[in-house]
């Protein structure tokens, strides 16, 4: 959803209303007038043909947008990538940062209510218009040689070390294929988006490139249906069997452009979970030679220097990074696969992997984010193998269920379908829990991480749909029982909740036998024993934590129990 508008675009569409000859306008507008018209047609404004410069329907439509405008009081650049990401943060969210304000301000885009008309129009023109792909030798050998995700400082040094001019970055601005974002304390960060990298999977099958590949949407649509022309079959596009190779991947290309995929949640590893990982790894060694030794929790305890080694287990048993088995007749954790390799990688915060996983997404991330993934070894030009390992991991496990008392005060002071700013948050959370403040930042990280909220560019914060069924069960539940636990809902108790909401009609008749049930009933072990690899004392301890907290009454599964095992299915 990113593009580049200057003020001489304007000028050249109103120029358009009089003549649609290219000399004539020039005439009238010699600066760099070559240079804009072509970024007019990859910005699907306007077509050039045979000297003519025609309006398409878009760029009629922003013709009429900005009538009412006095183009003399507005800046050189309108809107840009970074821009246009003010525009919909202030949309999305209703606030944004004074000084971003000011630059929309500044533009007309914005005042003090909002979005202008003409802030909402252009928004509507942007989403509504798709750019061209307009690849010419330059614009390709700067794509390819280019820094992928970073600083913005680091792509200006790449552009002047090369002599490249910025005609080349408001090109890849205007086919969405750049995104720089807004500024922020630490500065601006860039990143290609995901039509970007499927532009450079096509150009690697081109080893020479020498002519400009263009395609439009009347170009895609011949390629769909398998048409040709002698202007396709000369980009390589196509040939007498229809679309070649090189012509299918532009099309993807072309279809990637300005798509936003649902982000992936960023996993994150700690120094204390790194510690037990590596705790749990010596010990497995150990235990090929002596089967005796078993990776217990006070095991664990031993060999990792940690404070509440038992909090950290539940927490990597919720990411997959260990699993815990009945081991002769003993709860033990061992490391799965992930776990082994975590290991290798080590540490990850939550802000370092948002550069990564919005870039992957076809969002782009704040400088504090890039700068965090620069330091913890997962961006360098580019996404590292540990980036990618992290990004896969993120990707593919299906995280279990884990509340501390900061999720669980999160959950509770956010409001429902709405957004609140950060430090707002930190101080509803320090006055409900107390609490460090950066403990309570680290927290809304790690609660964005398990996918109870999200938190965007300008620093507000909201629900997901999960954060949102989770609060509706802390809210049924006894919350104020449940925020003086250090951690209230570890994947273990889950586990067991999960097995009486799918056995209700065994537990339904253990409940209706005589005998009072306080903490938990003999029988109750016995079913969840054939479901869970766990000891005796450990479905008891979680039973009677269940009924404590109020997911389990004395004869039945609660609301709150019902909607916390319904939030995960």
């Amino acid at each position: 959803m990113k593009m580049f508008l200057k003020r001489r675009h304007l000028e050249i569409l109103r120029e358009m209303r009089n003549t649609e000859s290219q000399a004539e306008i020039e005439a009238k507008l010699p600066d760099e007038f070559q240079l804009r018209a072509i970024e007019l047609y990859i910005l699907g404004f306007a077509e050039l043909e045979g000297g003519k410069i025609k309006l398409t329907d878009a760029g009629r439509r922003l013709l009429e947008l900005t009538d009412g405008l006095n183009l003399d009081e507005l800046p050189d650049v309108i809107a840009d990538s970074e821009i246009i990401k003010m525009l919909e943060l202030l949309e999305e969210t209703g606030w944004v940062p004074e000084k971003w304000l000011e630059v929309l301000r500044e533009r007309k885009l914005a005042d003090e209510n909002g979005l202008t008309d003409f802030g909402k129009g252009l928004l509507g023109v942007y989403r509504t218009t798709h750019p061209v792909v307009y690849l010419t030798p330059e614009i390709v050998s700067f794509l390819k040689g280019m820094p992928k995700l970073g600083v913005l400082d680091e792509l200006i040094t790449f552009k002047n070390s090369k002599l490249y001019g910025d005609n080349i970055v408001n090109a890849l601005q205007a086919m969405r294929l750049l995104m720089i974002s807004p500024p922020t304390e630490r500065g601006r960060a860039f990143t290609i988006t995901p039509a970007a990298k499927q532009a450079l999977k096509a150009l690697s099958m081109m080893p020479v490139f020498a002519r400009a590949i263009v395609l439009r949407k009347e170009d895609f649509e011949a390629l769909k249906a398998g048409r040709g022309s002698a202007e396709l079959e000369s980009m390589g596009l196509s040939n007498e069997k229809g679309t070649t190779e090189f012509g299918r991947a532009i099309m993807e290309t072309y279809e990637a452009i300005g798509k936003v995929e649902e982000k992936v949640l960023p996993i994150y590893l700690l120094d204390d979970e790194l510690s037990v990982l590596k705790a749990i790894e010596e010990i497995e060694k150990k235990h090929e030679t002596n089967p005796e030794i078993l990776p217990t929790e006070k095991e664990i305890a031993r060999r990792a220097e940690v404070e509440d080694v038992g909090a950290i287990l539940h927490l990597l048993e919720s990411k997959e990074l260990v699993e815990r088995k009945l081991v002769k007749n003993r709860d033990t954790y061992w490391l799965t696969s992930w776990g082994r390799e975590a290991v290798n990688f080590g540490t990850v915060s939550p802000d370092a992997m948002k550069a990564v996983t919005y870039a992957d997404s076809g969002d782009v991330p704040i400088a504090e984010w890039v700068l965090k993934a620069q330091e913890e070894g997962l961006v360098k030009a580019g996404v590292t193998d540990k980036g990618r390992f992290y990004l896969r991991l993120s990707r593919t496990i299906r995280r279990k269920l884990f509340l501390t008392k900061y999720d669980v005060a999160i959950l509770a002071k956010l409001p429902r379908r709405k957004y609140i700013h950060r430090d707002e948050l930190v101080r509803l959370v320090g006055d409900y829990i107390g609490g460090d403040e950066r403990e309570v930042i680290r927290a809304i990280g790690e609660a964005e991480a398990k996918g109870f909220v999200v938190e965007l560019q300008n620093g507000m914060v909201k629900l997901t749909g999960l954060g949102e069924r989770v609060k509706t069960a802390l809210e049924n539940a006894k919350l104020q029982e449940i925020v003086r636990v250090k951690f209230s809902v570890t994947p273990t108790l889950y586990n067991v909740l999960r097995v009486i909401y799918e056995n209700l009609e065994a537990f339904n008749r253990i409940w209706k036998e005589k005998g009072e049930v306080r903490d938990y009933k003999m029988e109750e072990v016995d079913v969840i024993r054939k479901h869970l690899s766990l000891s005796d004392e450990e479905i008891k301890k979680a039973l009677t934590m269940l009924r404590q907290l109020g997911f389990l009454g004395s004869k039945s599964l609660t609301e709150a129990g019902k909607v916390l095992v319904e939030a995960y299915l």
